[in-house]
């Protein structure tokens, strides 16, 4: 369904979130940070601007936390549903999974969007080539945008960490944190806070982001917010703190970037004022012109019941042929995809994973080996097989006939990486 260039090799492939380690990171609290906050320069307006947005696999949580892949998904079909955005012609490249092996694929991005956690005690920009690529990015002025976790990392890291000098903060170890219905205030004005008021919803917030002394920084929402966790434990600190958490920043050799602590739920995206607020400063990072009412957005739901046999595409491949049923694409599921793929005799589609969603896979017709992980399994007519999230799989026809495969996925926005 969603194609994607130049995906990374699956050796590179990231793993999953590792242990929380309990460190407590420096807290600014907002009467300090104001001191440092100045006002945004003017910057050139680009034409057709491009906007990268990186994700990673998720972390492991329940369904709809660290949702890294469909966060950056969700975000693309935000963008592609505002007028403002279709206004300008904007583009959009998706790494749903993580940062290109090709980072050059980043060059003529306006903007970097990042939502992704800490893997294996390592932020992704911390890896030498990601972080020489975005170094020379944000010092030719390159916007950055920071989402929940991808401005934290390890504390053994934290003197090296870039977070300082590109975004103006740092959270430092994957420590205090909170889990409530915040009321958030409009810290000031701003063009990321065109058209957004005051509000609350229920996210996970980090009350202790270290700012340093940065003299580029700007306030875009604080909140009276507790520390409700640290690490493991849970702990409930009275009285709460009004902390800054979302924060623009004017980098002292030009390039505009924002971070924001909260949308640890992908459900996070449902809310207006949140949605306006990351469009704004996808917009404003990007050198794009905020409108007074700030970015809209409008994201269709499915429409179509009938997909009749004619509207079906057929799509040739170099192993046989792909067919999609339904799919948000399509127009006609807003939760799952499902498509047919025929792997012609003494072939085999490539070795494929799918960072955002389980595969169901019927075989209709043929005799198959289909490769799970590090095994392999002979597959017949009116066999079924299940392959997990992140899974590398692949199947090989081993008969003397066409292999006819019904296939099936969790979600609407099917991602497939190594085909």
């Amino acid at each position: 369904m969603m194609k994607l260039a130049n995906p990374r090799r699956l050796a590179d492939l990231p793993g999953r979130l590792v242990k929380r380690v309990v460190v407590r990171a420096t807290a600014w609290s907002v009467a300090g940070a104001m001191l440092a906050f100045v006002a945004p320069a003017a910057m050139a307006a680009p034409d057709k601007p491009t906007i990268a947005l990186v994700g990673a696999r998720s972390g492991a949580l329940p369904p709809g936390q660290h949702d890294w892949p469909d966060g950056v998904i969700k975000i693309q079909r935000l963008i592609k549903g505002s007028p403002e955005f279709a206004a300008k012609n904007a583009t959009v490249k998706l790494f749903p999974a993580g940062f290109p092996e090709d980072l050059s694929e980043l060059d003529d991005a306006d903007t970097i969007v990042l939502y992704f956690g800490v893997h294996d005690k390592l932020n992704p920009v911390e890896k030498p080539a990601v972080r020489q690529a975005l170094d020379k990015l944000t010092a030719r002025g390159v916007g950055l945008v920071a989402l929940h976790q991808a401005f934290t990392v390890e504390a053994a890291n934290a003197a090296t960490a870039p977070f300082k000098n590109w975004l103006g903060g740092v959270r430092i170890a994957v420590t205090d944190y909170t889990i409530e219905a915040a009321p958030l205030k409009v810290a000031g004005k701003h063009p990321i806070t065109n058209g957004v008021t005051n509000f609350a919803y229920p996210d996970e917030f980090y009350p202790t982001i270290d700012f340093g002394n940065n003299a580029g920084n700007t306030p875009i929402l604080t909140a009276p917010i507790h520390v409700q966790g640290r690490g493991r434990e849970r702990v409930f600190e009275e009285p709460s703190k009004t902390r800054v958490v979302a924060w623009a920043h004017e980098r002292a050799g030009g390039g505009r970037s924002f971070s924001y602590s909260g949308l640890h739920y992908l459900d996070s995206f449902d809310e207006p004022q949140v949605r306006k607020m990351v469009l704004n400063a996808i917009m404003w990072s990007a050198g794009m012109d905020v409108p007074t009412a700030g970015a809209t957005t409008v994201l269709p739901e499915a429409q179509r019941v009938v997909l009749p046999v004619g509207d079906v595409e057929v799509l040739p491949q170099p192993w046989g042929t792909l067919r999609w049923f339904a799919g948000r694409e399509i127009g006609n599921s807003a939760t799952m995809t499902v498509g047919q793929a025929i792997i012609d005799v003494e072939n085999a589609n490539p070795p494929h994973w799918h960072p955002n969603c389980d595969e169901v896979l019927h075989v209709v017709q043929g005799h198959i080996m289909h490769r799970v992980g590090d095994k392999e399994y002979e597959m017949k007519a009116g066999d079924t097989v299940v392959i997990p999230e992140g899974t590398v799989h692949n199947a090989r026809n081993i008969g003397k006939e066409p292999a006819i495969l019904m296939v099936s996925f969790n979600n609407a926005d099917r991602v497939s990486l190594g085909e």
